[in-house]
């Protein structure tokens, strides 16, 4: 059988950062919203560990589905651990009630990383005769970011989202396409405490190709999407995008306004909006694609089934 998203959940945390947070740098509201669509974001408390924002995603989809389907493996994505030995994709199993028996690893590849986590978490579902996977991505990108900053102090936030991957025999087969240039690494780069460098017309225009280049290459051989979710980085980005691949009959998420660009969270965090708000249909076929540091960029196209979700995102 195919695998596809049976369930999703997501949460913010800590301080609610509107525009005016910024008329101390000289950046009004009006300014941002025109040059990113960004209006607000979420901002984690210092204090709280990844690992509790990651676990408090994951334990509702445990819940819900204990007693009905066995969770096999767990892969935790995120840019903002800092790189410490041990990740934490081993505690946040632990946190969200799951067993010792279950294969749980971090991974990482920026904005890019939840893609790349659910081409992997589709193969390992799909690799198996029963049980599902989790994958899960947990941003705290304040934690990087200057907030003096005016080319990226705006820009970013945080928050966590977590989907249910699971073989169904209505789902159809997904199909998924990556690629990456370690040549332009340095294009986009930053670190605990150490800021968030980026060279932001190079990134615009990179942004755009990728995404629309990997939109209509999944389109070209696979189903009409019904959602189509780029990485929400800047509401321009998504526009271009937008209008390079003719998304048709689809609805086209753009979420940047509520939380930024919260990195590897974002796709996970605009599709539990949509849901929560009722704007797309609740069944069908995705399209989710993202472009980010490293260079790293892809897509992939799998059937969701989100009614478990209703009224259990956040």
């Amino acid at each position: 059988m195919n695998a596809g998203i049976v369930d999703i959940a997501t949460a913010t945390s800590g301080e609610h950062v509107t525009n005016a947070f910024f008329d101390s740098i000289g950046l009004t509201d009006e300014w941002i919203r025109r040059r990113t669509g960004v209006a607000a974001r979420w901002w984690m408390d210092p204090a709280e560990p990844l690992e509790d924002a990651a676990a408090r995603v994951c334990a509702p989809l445990v819940a819900r589905h204990r007693e009905r389907v066995t969770i096999s493996a767990l892969i935790v994505v995120s840019s903002s651990t800092g790189g410490a030995m041990p990740g934490i994709a081993q505690r946040v199993a632990q946190k969200a009630g799951l067993g010792t028996d279950v294969l749980a690893f971090d991974m990482t590849a920026a904005c890019s990383g939840f893609v790349y986590a659910m081409i992997s978490a589709l193969s390992l579902c799909e690799s198996r005769e029963s049980g599902g996977v989790i994958v899960c991505a947990v941003e705290a990108m304040s934690r990087m970011l200057d907030k003096t900053d005016r080319n990226t102090g705006p820009l970013f936030g945080d928050g966590a989202g977590a989907v249910l991957i699971e073989q169904r025999a209505t789902f159809r087969k997904h199909s998924w396409h990556a690629g990456c240039d370690g040549d332009r690494a340095d294009l986009m780069r930053g670190e605990i405490n150490g800021g968030i460098q980026l060279d932001g017309i190079q990134v615009y225009d990179r942004a755009v190709r990728m995404m629309s280049d990997t939109v209509n290459r999944l389109q070209d051989n696979d189903i009409e999407p019904t959602i189509i979710i780029g990485h929400q980085a800047n509401s321009r980005i998504l526009q271009k995008v937008r209008e390079k691949v003719g998304a048709r009959d689809a609805v086209f998420v753009d979420c940047v306004e509520q939380f930024g660009n919260t990195s590897s969270a974002s796709i996970p965090l605009a599709l539990g909006a949509c849901v929560a708000e009722r704007s797309i249909p609740l069944a069908g076929r995705s399209t989710l694609v993202a472009y980010g540091a490293g260079e790293a960029w892809g897509g992939v196209a799998v059937d969701y089934d989100l009614a478990a979700a209703l009224g259990d995102s956040a």
